[in-house]
């Protein structure tokens, strides 16, 4: 059975001189909280007006051979297996980063302050960029989300929160990898000016490298789902608006279970599989991850997670055995391990840190 994971964390409704985002390595076989730390804020949080998610917060996590990727709102950092930083990647179409997805070519970004899809070398070059509202099919069969906004603009530094005054139109908030192609999660798509931040639809979209297909959708969303994975012929999500885990079987295309979620709010959010059908996810009230039972569509174990008020579970990944755990650091500066991580000058200074 796979023994640690790490776990990425946002605190919602933090304001601007608020720390909001942590990082921790949880030992499934004690329960135990091996390591955390603060992770560093956006350098456009004072310019933030969102009152939940915005530029704060630890985004998605993901691991690919001898490299893990964290995300924050508008960059990468990349540690090898003795959790050295080795890579510090940013970029102005990195907009509200949601999620990531490591592989050999590189990381695949849901940027979702501009709707895009992006994949980065392990450089930081931009290799491939995907606009979501110039893909004429998805945008026919979602019914043209997003139609009164502007296409990508070259010239806009989607890392700012001024720059962009654009609401996205499909939250793009989840990657995954499904029998050799791409899933993404479009969280909350909405048609109309009028309809942003009302109830709209969520669904699930293939990706295979040409064009995008639509496999799933669900309407009435009021706030986003988010995280999608693929087991079989089943798709998983995290059903935010009705506190669950969804079981979808594909060749019927139904339902086949719904594990709920406890707390006050769950906010369900984070997925990742730890055995065939073994599954964790998180939440926010309390902070924990439970794992579920997929096929028999259950809860089999909750872990709880020593958080702070409005602190949410982001993302969450497989921690491989090959990788150390990071040292525990008995010092006062909250960002010790960031900068002890550091090795200059392979990295740039790391924005927000404080002594």
């Amino acid at each position: 059975m796979t023994r640690r994971v790490v776990i990425t964390s946002v605190v919602r409704y933090a304001v601007p001189t608020e720390m909001s985002g942590w990082l921790r390595v949880l030992d499934l076989a004690t329960g135990e909280t091996n390591f955390k730390t603060l992770v560093p804020e956006s350098v456009w949080r004072r310019h933030d007006p969102n009152p939940r998610g915005g530029t704060r917060g630890t985004r998605g996590v993901s691991v690919h051979g001898e490299r893990l990727v964290i995300a924050g709102a508008d960059r990468l950092y990349v540690f090898d297996t003795h959790w050295r930083l080795v890579g510090e990647l940013t970029h102005r179409l990195m907009g509200d980063v949601h999620d990531v997805l490591a592989e050999e070519r590189g990381i695949w970004v849901a940027s979702t302050g501009c709707d895009a899809l992006l994949l980065y070398d392990w450089d930081g070059e931009l290799l491939e960029t995907w606009p979501l509202r110039e893909d004429e099919r998805l945008m026919a069969e979602l019914g043209r989300p997003g139609h009164w906004l502007p296409l990508l603009e070259p010239d806009v530094d989607y890392r700012d929160p001024r720059a962009r005054n654009v609401f996205d139109a499909m939250h793009l908030n989840g990657l995954a990898h499904g029998n050799g192609v791409l899933l993404l999660s479009l969280g909350r798509v909405t048609t109309r000016e009028e309809d942003a931040g009302r109830a709209g639809s969520s669904a699930i979209v293939r990706f295979d490298g040409v064009g995008f297909e639509v496999l799933y959708r669900r309407a009435g969303v009021v706030v986003p789902n988010h995280n999608v994975a693929e087991a079989d012929d089943r798709l998983l999500f995290n059903d935010s608006n009705r506190h669950c885990v969804v079981v979808h079987d594909r060749r019927t295309n139904t339902e086949v279970g719904a594990v709920s979620i406890p707390g006050d709010p769950p906010f369900v959010r984070g997925l990742a599989r730890v055995e065939p059908d073994l599954w964790l996810v998180g939440s926010q009230a309390p902070l924990a991850v439970y794992a579920v039972d997929a096929e028999r569509a259950r809860r089999v174990a909750e872990y709880r997670l020593d958080g702070v008020e409005h602190e949410a579970v982001y993302g969450i990944s497989v921690l491989p055995e090959t990788f150390a755990t990071p040292q525990r650091l008995h010092d006062p500066d909250p960002y010790a391990f960031w900068k002890r991580a550091a090795l200059p000058p392979t990295v740039t200074p790391i924005p927000g840190l404080t002594a």
